[in-house]
């Protein structure tokens, strides 16, 4: 069954979106405003990685408080009518050996920027969210609202090495009907929300139908999304 509400509309622009607006203050506190790449932590929180000669990097550094507009509405008869989330809260320094794989599974072709030294990675602490979802539809959330479990994202972490092995040794048909046919798409991540692969260098981010409660509903959520894809394609 799909996940309903607001909520899950919330997640899924986390989880999906690859690019957003950061905003930040300057050291005179005037706002200002850059387009950066995103990733999401196996918890769900926002993942960038930022140059440090970069006026937001610099900007940060003085004051780590900032927001972060997630737009959906690309695919929109009319944009403002779309859905849309923006993120507050803080902005940090990250360890790179906690992140790196999950912010590849969403941009490959950063791994050439990880060899520059003025590059690193940065985690935003969320504080609060704000989501439009068409006309009316506003909602706020608490961090609780929007992120997976400390104890269940760090199951799923150690259990996810394993389940992405048995998926391409024994469910390597589900793997390429997930990936529109590619047989040469991989499974590269896989967190509460759903699971992220790559065909070639393009990203794709597959979403379950509801976030997962415990690491035992994680094969009934797998097999639901090939069921989907199979009743979709007739």
């Amino acid at each position: 069954m799909t996940e309903p509400g607001p909520i899950a509309g919330a997640r899924r622009l986390l989880r999906e979106q690859r690019f957003g607006t950061l905003a930040t203050l300057t050291p005179d506190g005037a706002p200002f405003a850059s387009l950066v790449g995103c990733a999401t932590d196996s918890r769900g929180a926002p993942i960038l990685l930022l140059s440090d000669l970069a006026v937001h990097t610099r900007n940060v550094k003085v004051d780590g408080r900032v927001s972060l507009l997630l737009d959906g509405s690309c695919d929109s008869a009319s944009r403002l009518m779309g859905e849309r989330l923006s993120v507050s809260g803080r902005l940090a320094p990250c360890s790179a050996d906690e992140v790196r794989r999950r912010y590849l599974a969403r941009h490959p072709d950063a791994a050439m920027l990880l060899d520059m030294a003025d590059f690193r990675f940065y985690r935003l602490s969320v504080e609060h969210a704000h989501q439009v979802a068409g006309f009316g539809k506003i909602d706020q959330f608490a961090p609780d609202d929007l992120l997976v479990p400390t104890a269940l994202a760090d199951e799923l972490d150690a259990l996810a090495p394993s389940a992405i092995d048995h998926m391409h040794a024994d469910h390597a048909d589900a793997v390429c009907l997930m990936a529109g046919g590619d047989s040469d798409a991989v499974i590269v991540g896989i967190d509460a929300d759903g699971m992220n692969l790559i065909q070639g260098h393009h990203p794709v981010r597959i979403m379950f139908a509801a976030r997962l409660s415990s690491i035992e509903g994680l094969r009934e959520s797998i097999t639901e999304v090939v069921r989907q894809i199979r009743r979709n394609s007739g």
